[in-house]
Order: C-alpha cells, then structure tokens, then sequence
C-alpha cells in the first residue's frame, strides 16, 4: 500500500462528511411541503390581505413528525400575526395538506411581539436536537417559535420550544434558538 492509498481514502471520507452535513432534510411525507416555512408561505397571503403591516409574532404546532414536518395525514402549523393598524391579532392555521383557516383573536400584552424573518425553518430545528435527543421519541407532541416561549430561561429571546412524545410516554423538551443553536433539554 502506497502512502497515497490513505490520503485518497481520507480525502474521499472528508468530502462525504461534507456533503452530508449540506445535504437537504427531506421529510417522510408522500406530498410536498409540511415545514413551518411553507406553512408562512401558505399563510402569507391570508396575513396581506388582514393588513399590509402583518408581522409574524408566533409560530405553533402540533402533531409535527420528529423530523419537523407535518406528517401526511394530521397535525398542523398555526401563525399568529399581529399589525400595528389592528386591534386584534391574526390567527392563520395550516394543516397537512395545505388547507388555510384565518381568524382574529383578541391581542394580549403577551402575543403583541414580533419575530426576526431569519428564523431557521422546523426541519433544521428538530435536526439540532438530534445529538441531545435521551429517550426514544415517537413524534413531536408540540412546538413553539416565540421571543416568550421560555421566558424564564431566555427572557425575550426566540427560541424554538419542541415538546417531544417519548415511547414511554414521557416528554422530552428542547429549546433551540432561532437559529439552531440547541440551548437545552428537560
């Protein structure tokens, strides 16, 4: 064996690893889309046409994969938006197969909040999870992307709050920040 054989054969690993880590999360769904980010994209119009001014305050789900996808059939992904030119908040729900219901809810102190537009979409948040992850997990119970979703811990800061079902059926928490950076688990 030349001492060739090992630097190809360390370069060939390398490159694998490296494009393992940028390869895309895909979601076990037969149908396209079920992430929180095409959730906005299906609740955005519905937000314009409640106002010009429509911010993304909260985003929630249930029923999520433990990918970060909505599964074929079931869960779902509701936004609540808020505008400085209504009293009430907007309240957009979407559903696993892409089907929108809009209503206005009454804004508290609480949800008149806004979110940054570089969050990291579900997907990439559940994904930062995966090395803390301590129990087996047979889907995500809930989920949270709020500046209040842990405000104990990290008082005015975005954080995704994934609320994990376990087999043995226990919860799992994680906090991840905005932008997967996983923060903590109980």
């Amino acid at each position: 064996m030349t001492r060739r054989a090992p630097s190809a054969f360390l370069a060939a690993s390398l490159l694998a690893l490296a494009s393992a880590c940028t390869a895309p999360i895909l979601p076990q769904r037969s149908r396209p889309g079920g992430s929180a980010r095409w959730a906005e994209a299906l609740a955005a119009q519905s937000a314009v046409e409640w106002s010009t001014r429509a911010a993304l305050c909260r985003l929630s789900g249930g029923g999520i994969a433990i990918d970060g996808w909505l599964p074929d059939r079931g869960g779902y992904w509701q936004l609540i938006y808020s505008s400085p030119a209504k009293v009430n908040l907007l309240e957009v729900s979407v559903d696993s197969e892409g089907g929108v219901q809009t209503r206005e809810i009454p804004a508290t102190p609480s949800r008149r909040c806004h979110l940054n537009s570089d969050w990291l979409d579900s997907p990439r948040a559940w994904a930062a999870t995966r090395a803390h992850q301590e129990g087996l997990l047979v889907h995500t119970f809930d989920a949270e992307l709020a500046t209040d979703a842990e405000p104990e811990r990290f008082p005015d800061r975005p954080v995704w709050k994934i609320r994990f079902w376990r087999e043995d059926r226990t919860y799992e928490i994680h906090v991840v920040s905005s932008q997967g950076e996983w923060l903590a688990t109980y």
